[in-house]
């Protein structure tokens, strides 16, 4: 319904019209008989109410101002803004004409007639023009020209530019009263003029009778017949006490009351009057598809494009179990698995216009998440559509849990051995020709295995077929429990089973493997019956892309290499290839003899000398491992270390080194021998949370000088975890332990972290060292690479000790560089203590302290 004002007009046109003829022929009439109106206000009252009346007319054109510029009609959006700027000069321009009424304090500059009456007549032609642009601009004018802010500017400006005029200039423009004869022709004739332009937007109205119809706008049209009327009063009045003046300003704010309220029903009313027509035509619409989507099979979803659920049906709760009015305006990514909502989110935020028509069983393994955090399968059938608020996806969502119960059945069936459970010989071969692939895409290797049991037909003969399968599912498990799911374990048919690694890093890691899964025969297995068997197997291994690039291939390898195996007595493993077989037995061989040399006791350590680069005196010593063993020969630390440390002896052999180390230097010390003594310190022993605990025992036991001890701490090692190396250094501090940052240049020290470091010393890698003096181009770069490290080092105040120092051009460039020691075989090579002890001129020390 349109608004009761507006209503009662277009009712009672006729009347309406009559009233507002009349407010308009009575001043004519007066004006016409030269009748005179008698004073309504006394004249102490008459500033009290000019005050009055023009305040609330600049509130209402403010108003006015107000609803235009901030609720625009959308089909005149121009038309809307004008009319809103032009009632803000309106405003702005009654306010000075307010300020500066000659009975007011004075403004900015002594008040006067002619100022009053110069914004009096600026805001009159303001409001007209205004009126005239708001109803001859065209009704449908698509809005494509200046910006809401290039108006308000421009209002501003125009207003500025007469209120400078007005307050500063006004003496100059032609008198528009004069005292003693009243209002000048002048200001009679521009009142004469903003009388025209009414008219003339009257006229505009008669002939735009779509305009006129159009809510608002016949408010508008009263408001321009009371304009008019109320510009002739203007006209009439002689001073400031008469009738006309007063009935001048009421008629000027019944005309802004009515453009107010036409404005406020063309902006505002109106449409909201549309909307509740329009809200409950929705409604009736929005209640028959509610019981649609009420009464649908599957769970209903309504999202925008922002993935905000907009709408969920009965369906949605008892699938996901959230109650309805906690999902609308949550994003629809609650309803979906924590692992997958990023990539999700991504995907929908990224190509919105990708999200389509989409049938059910497209897109597979889809995931629904309820709120009890439980996971579940679903299906989701997608259709896009637009409404009045933009894009809507609706989603149609099933529960699959029962359906893929019965396909992972069935699947499960086909692709597993029914006795074992394991993967069976065909899914074993898609799963072989897949890693293929994979491997030769990523250029890695991978090792396939064949496990046989050792005389299976006789266990099979003597006690049945059913203690065979017994034996059969006890060997399946045992293997799936050694191997951890790292890979993949199938039944290839009869006694045979599979075992595919893929992704090795190194073939030496096949060893320890094979080697865990013959462990599982160590045990004898227990049968339903009570029974106890006890079983063996060979192993056989072939590689790709070593020994074959092909799957039959490999598997023709693999089952070679098995059979070589019970040739070889069984119970053991062999590598298609002899060469590697021949490998990793030498690998494994190692790692038995160096266990067995630390039990015994067969390792020793020599001490190199570090002497000070400018005297050559000895200043220090390293204890490095050394070890030869009866079968193997003298073995190279680089060979038996990372062995080691792969096999884990790292930690017991390292705690050798340091308690041997301490022996010696604890009988130096008896000897009268103070040389300061450095041990290397392993990245797994650097790693241990009781170090320092350890450390301090071992010194109590030996009684080594904490002083004379100095640890190297590889900086790959130190760096790996800064927040614990700078715990572990702080504490070998306490003990009154020196450290030295070992390989330095080799890692990845932040300089800020380096400096925040308790080190004492700097130990230069002998890659730095190894070419000064060599080729030309080489050695430039290695001598500036040395300088920086060295400048580096002193910098810090750290002792600098280089390695590897082997030939008098070497040691010239670094006591030239201001290193300040070096070790290498430029003075010796590293030695045993009691030679060590001789060059000193001292007591042969004990050969050995640990034994």
């Amino acid at each position: 319904m349109a608004p009761q004002a507006d209503q009662w007009l277009r009712r009672h046109l006729p009347l309406a019209a009559v009233a507002l003829a009349l407010l308009l022929l009575f001043p004519i009439l007066l004006w016409m008989i030269g009748a005179p109106l008698p004073a309504l206000i006394p004249p102490e009252h008459v500033t009290a109410f000019h005050t009055a009346v023009e305040i609330f007319a600049v509130i209402v054109a403010v108003m006015v101002f107000a609803v235009g510029y901030h609720v625009m009609d959308r089909r005149r959006v121009a038309a809307s803004l004008i009319l809103a700027c032009g009632f803000l000069g309106v405003a702005l321009l009654d306010f000075l004409h307010l300020m500066t009424y000659p009975a007011m304090p004075d403004f900015l500059n002594p008040n006067s007639s002619q100022q009053t009456l110069y914004f009096w007549l600026a805001a009159r032609l303001f409001a007209a023009v205004a009126l005239l642009l708001y109803v001859t601009l065209p009704t449908f004018m698509q809005h494509r020209g200046p910006s809401r802010t290039a108006y308000l500017a421009g209002t501003l400006v125009l207003v500025a530019a007469l209120a400078w005029i007005g307050l500063w200039h006004a003496d100059r423009l032609p008198a528009l009263f004069r005292i003693g004869e009243g209002l000048t022709p002048l200001k009679i004739a521009v009142e004469g003029v903003v009388v025209a332009l009414h008219v003339a937007t009257l006229l505009v109205l008669l002939v735009k009778r779509e305009l006129l119809a159009r809510p608002g706008m016949p408010l508008v049209a009263g408001a321009l017949v009371i304009s008019v009327a109320s510009e002739v009063f203007f006209m009439l009045y002689e001073d400031l006490n008469d009738g006309f003046f007063v009935l001048g300003h009421v008629y000027k704010v019944l005309a802004y009351l009515l453009i107010y309220q036409g404005m406020f029903m063309a902006s505002v009313r109106a449409p909201m009057e549309n909307l509740k027509a329009a809200h409950k035509a929705i409604e009736a619409r929005e209640q028959r598809y509610q019981q649609l989507i009420e009464t649908a099979p599957d769970g209903v979803l309504v999202t925008d494009t922002q993935g905000r659920i907009q709408m969920a049906n009965r369906n949605i709760e008892r699938l996901f179990g959230y109650p309805r009015e906690h999902l609308i305006g949550q994003p629809v990514e609650l309803l979906i698995p924590e692992r997958y909502r990023e990539r999700h989110r991504q995907q929908r935020e990224g190509h919105p216009e990708r999200i389509s028509a989409r049938t059910m069983g497209q897109v597979p393994h889809l995931r629904g998440r309820r709120i009890d955090g439980s996971e579940f399968p679903v299906d989701i059938s997608l259709n896009a559509f637009e409404d009045q608020n933009g894009r809507r996806i609706t989603a149609f969502v099933r529960d699959t849990t029962e359906r893929h119960r019965r396909e992972a059945r069935i699947q499960h069936q086909a692709t597993h051995d029914s006795l074992t459970g394991l993967p069976n010989r065909w899914l074993l071969h898609d799963r072989l020709g897949q890693a293929i692939a994979n491997a030769d895409r990523n250029e890695s290797q991978l090792a396939v295995m064949l496990l046989d049991l050792d005389n299976f037909k006789m266990v099979n003969d003597t006690f049945g077929h059913h203690e065979g399968d017994q034996l059969l599912k006890q060997v399946a498990r045992r293997l799936d429990e050694a191997l951890h799911g790292e890979v993949t374990l199938g039944r290839f048919g009869g006694d045979e089973f599979m075992i595919l690694v893929e992704d090795l890093e190194s073939t030496r890691d096949i060893g320890p493997l094979a080697q865990r899964i013959l462990a599982i025969f160590e045990g004898p297995f227990h049968t339903e019956l009570a029974r106890q068997i006890s079983s063996t197997g060979s192993l056989g291994i072939a590689l790709f892309p070593r020994d074959a690039t092909d799957e039959r291939t490999l598997l023709r390898y693999a089952d070679m290499a098995m059979y070589q195996a019970k040739k070889s007595g069984r119970n053991t493993f062999a590598f298609f290839s002899e060469e590697l077989d021949r490998q990793v037995h030498a690998e494994q061989r190692l790692q038995e003899r160096l266990k067995l040399a630390l039990e015994q006791n067969e390792l020793e350590l020599h001490y190199q000398p570090q002497l000070d680069i400018h005297s050559d005196r000895v200043i220090g010593v390293e204890a490095l491992l050394r070890w030869t063993d009866s079968e193997l020969g003298e073995v190279s630390p680089a060979r038996f270390i990372p062995s080691a440390e792969a096999n884990g002896l790292m930690l017991p052999l390292g705690d050798w080194v340091f308690d041997t180390a301490c022996r010696q230097l604890a009988a130096w010390v008896d000897d009268g021998i103070e040389m300061p003594l450095s041990v290397n310190l392993s990245a797994l022993q650097f790693r241990q949370t009781d170090l320092i605990d350890r450390l301090r025992r071992v010194l109590d036991t030996t009684g080594a000088a904490p002083h004379l001890l100095e640890l190297e701490i590889t900086e790959t090692a130190a760096m790996a975890d800064v927040d614990l190396a700078r715990q572990q250094l702080a504490g070998l501090r306490q003990l009154g332990i020196r450290v030295a940052l070992d390989d330095f240049g080799t890692g990845y020290s932040s300089l800020a972290y380096l400096k925040a470091l308790p080190i004492d010393k700097l130990k230069i890698d002998r890659s730095f060292v190894q070419d000064i003096g060599g080729e030309v181009s080489s050695t430039a770069d290695e001598e500036m690479i040395l300088r920086a490290i060295i400048h580096l080092g002193r910098s810090l105040r750290l002792q600098l000790t280089a390695e590897g120092v082997e030939t008098r051009e070497q040691l010239a460039f670094l006591r030239a560089a201001g290193c300040d020691a070096y070790q290498g075989w430029l003075h010796s090579q590293a030695m045993p203590a009691a030679d060590l002890a001789r060059t000193f001129n001292a007591p042969r020390p004990t050969t050995n302290p640990a034994g």
